[in-house]
């Protein structure tokens, strides 16, 4: 493991409730409210795009009565392409995937909960 690796992981577990709330807008949709650790994850972490995803997921009819989302990115082992999918809860199946070809994300993978349109790192809980 690199020593960016190590620090990034290292810093995502110093992550514990939030201070402020932040927007992330999307053409269109009503904004996702972002702890600091989905701040730090966006900003510093260089995914935009991966909340722009998530976000863009709101409005899914296999989404729309469930308040309590676990979003998961990862490498996927055979080749460099990336999986994003959501589930319910732990041990459901997937609502949704959407595999990425290409990614430069730092980390071999991340997971996000959406709580009633506010996402956060599962150590902000």
């Amino acid at each position: 493991m690199t020593m960016e690796k190590y620090l990034l992981k290292r810093t995502l577990k110093e992550f514990h409730g939030s201070s402020q709330y932040h927007s992330h807008l999307f053409p269109g949709k009503s904004p996702l409210i972002l702890t600091d650790g989905c701040a730090f994850v966006r900003e510093k972490m260089g995914a935009w795009w991966l909340f722009d995803a998530i976000l863009s997921y709101q409005q899914d009819k296999r989404l729309k009565d469930i308040p309590f989302q676990i979003w998961e990115f990862k490498q996927l082992k055979n080749d460099l392409s990336w999986l994003l999918s959501c589930r319910g809860d732990t041990g459901e199946k997937p609502l949704l995937t959407q595999c990425i070809e290409f990614s430069d994300f730092p980390l071999e993978g991340i997971k996000i909960w959406v709580i009633n349109n506010v996402a956060l790192l599962p150590s902000e809980y």
